[in-house]
């Protein structure tokens, strides 16, 4: 049994939507002075997140973990290269 700790840092302009709908139950949100926010959650996989995340485009960076990051990023790559 994994779990991981997701954090991803969504853009000022997408942070209203995030901010107003509950994600998860074990969602935390922290705002940052730039009108972004950073949302935190804790799952026990990444395959629905990777999905959920790409569909945010540019709006969307993820900060943690590791594997999260290399999963995005294999999968941008494998867009561009397509």
């Amino acid at each position: 049994d994994e779990s991981y700790k997701i954090r991803v840092r969504f853009s000022k302009t997408v942070s209203p939507i995030i901010r107003e709908k509950q994600w998860h139950p074990t969602q935390q949100i922290k705002e940052n002075i730039d009108g972004s926010l950073e949302l935190s959650l804790n799952l026990s996989h990444l395959s629905d997140v990777k999905r959920w995340v790409l569909g945010w485009g540019s709006n969307a960076k993820v900060l943690a973990p590791k594997e999260l990051v290399e999963l995005i990023r294999a999968e941008a790559k494998a867009i561009v290269d397509n």
